[in-house]
């Protein structure tokens, strides 16, 4: 295990173990850099037209070629994704693995840091990028609970409100996390 990295939940093991195909793999990056005094990171707006999650808010991030570890693929898709040169990000840990149920993936999200640049979206695969700030991420007023019906059952659905766009689904889950690690450090 990488230093920061933590293990998979065990309900997320067992949806995995019970998927119909092998589980893939899947990377992203939390970049931070400060702007104005506050720490800011990169949020994407995938486009609509796309295979998978199509339309949704996520950070840059995707899937690994061969032999790239986390952290090689997380840096590349946001080379890839918003122009963030792989050198810039300083790596300061690794967010718990998340299950994506739709796609049988892990995402493995990683955190680094570095200097405010300036992102240029790619227009293969982003509709835009906007920088959310993690003052608004720890603001209580930006976390809402849906309640959405998918496949004939009501789910609960944990979302973030961030630069005027709905930032749900595996994204949340990660920066809900992110969020509650600063929050217990901001407490000591």
């Amino acid at each position: 295990m990488a230093p920061g990295e933590r293990e998979r939940s065990p309900r997320a093991d067992a949806h995995a173990k019970a998927a119909p195909r092998a589980p893939r793999e899947a990377s992203a990056l939390l970049y931070l850099f400060e702007r104005g005094g506050v720490l800011h990171f990169p949020l994407t707006l995938r486009r609509d037209d796309l295979r998978e999650h199509r339309g949704q808010v996520s950070l840059p991030g995707g899937r690994p070629e061969a032999g790239e570890d986390n952290w090689a693929t997380a840096t590349r898709e946001a080379h890839e994704e918003v122009g963030l040169d792989r050198s810039i990000p300083v790596e300061l840990g690794r967010l718990t693995p998340v299950w994506i149920p739709p796609t049988q993936t892990w995402m493995h999200v990683c955190v680094g840091a570095g200097p405010e640049v300036a992102f240029e979206k790619d227009p293969r695969e982003v509709a835009a990028v906007e920088a959310a700030s993690v003052a608004d991420l720890l603001d209580p007023a930006t976390r809402r609970v849906e309640v959405w019906e998918r496949e004939g059952a009501s789910r609960r659905i944990p979302s973030y409100q961030l630069c005027g766009w709905t930032v749900w689904g595996a994204t949340a889950v990660a920066l809900g996390e992110f969020a509650s690690r600063l929050r217990a450090v901001g407490s000591d």
